[in-house]
């Protein structure tokens, strides 16, 4: 009699600690899918955004990042001696890893899988299927206005001149 009582016991004891392990297994998996897909929502851009110019500038050959809504942007004061402002979505087009500026190089680098592109937005080398897409852009009243669309750039422009 006492062995079977303890047979019983240790497959209970067995039984919990596998059931309790897959639970731990489970909810390890469970919780951060559930997290990414509650970021999965889809919300949509704003349709323009004015920045401070004291927030943008930035001196030649110096890149900055924004947030356009849940879209990040790379802002990209090119170096001498055109020193133009460029302004692109800072996603790869590869695989939507954020990208970054290297001022030694003038180039925009990918480091998920080594793309490259111009400061024009177009890709140089790597694995990118298409060029960077580029931001419209204004600068009127102290102010940076950024949009991805050219329409909501007028329109923003036309109500901030009203």
């Amino acid at each position: 009699m006492k062995l079977d009582e303890s047979h019983i016991a240790r497959r209970r004891f067995l039984c919990g600690m596998i059931g309790g392990g897959t639970t731990a297994l489970a909810s390890g998996a469970i919780v951060p899918l559930g997290c990414y897909l509650g970021n999965l929502r889809d919300e949509p851009p704003p349709p323009f955004l004015a920045i401070p110019r004291s927030q943008c500038e930035l001196a030649p050959g110096t890149s900055k990042m924004v947030m356009y809504g849940r879209i990040p942007a790379l802002v990209i004061r090119t170096p001498p001696p055109q020193g133009e402002l460029r302004i692109f979505v800072a996603t790869c087009t590869h695989f939507d890893c954020i990208v970054g500026y290297r001022s030694e190089e003038n180039r925009i680098f990918c480091a998920c899988h080594g793309g490259f592109y111009d400061v024009e937005g177009n890709v140089t080398a790597g694995p990118p299927p298409r060029p960077l897409r580029a931001f419209h852009f204004a600068q009127r009243d102290d102010k940076l206005w950024i949009a991805l669309e050219k329409e909501n750039l007028e329109k923003a422009l036309r109500q901030s001149d009203a």
